[in-house]
């Protein structure tokens, strides 16, 4: 049976992240990806259900084992949607992660600055 950090890595790469780019949609160090990644450490108890959100897994498939399919879904095409919707670069695939790491209300926020005007 593979360990937590087998897991974790897998449903990383699978999510199309770098250690970087998952520390920061946790607000963590690549340093701290990578000493959960090579089980030198496991992320606080805190960290969980931002991993779960982040990489679309549930908390018993990284924490347990099983499957790595996306969050209850079979059909990929469920989860990701409209491939025009996907992130073409790096450029985008940041922003949408920092975009999802906000609180609600400033995702609202945000949304409301873009939309465009009815001029």
């Amino acid at each position: 049976m593979k360990r937590f950090a087998d897991r974790l890595r897998e449903a990383r790469v699978a999510a199309g992240m770098t250690q970087e780019q998952l520390g920061f949609a946790l607000g963590v160090t690549k340093s701290s990806v990578s000493a959960w990644e090579n089980d030198r450490e496991t992320p606080s108890f805190k960290l969980l259900p931002q991993l779960r959100a982040i990489l679309r897994r549930s908390l018993d498939e990284l924490v347990c084992g099983g499957p790595l399919t996306p969050l209850g879904v079979r059909d990929e095409s469920a989860v990701y949607g409209d491939p025009a919707l996907k992130a073409r670069n790096r450029e985008e695939q940041a922003l949408l992660l920092r975009y999802r790491a906000l609180p609600a209300k400033r995702r609202t926020a945000l949304l409301e600055i873009l939309r465009p005007s009815d001029d």
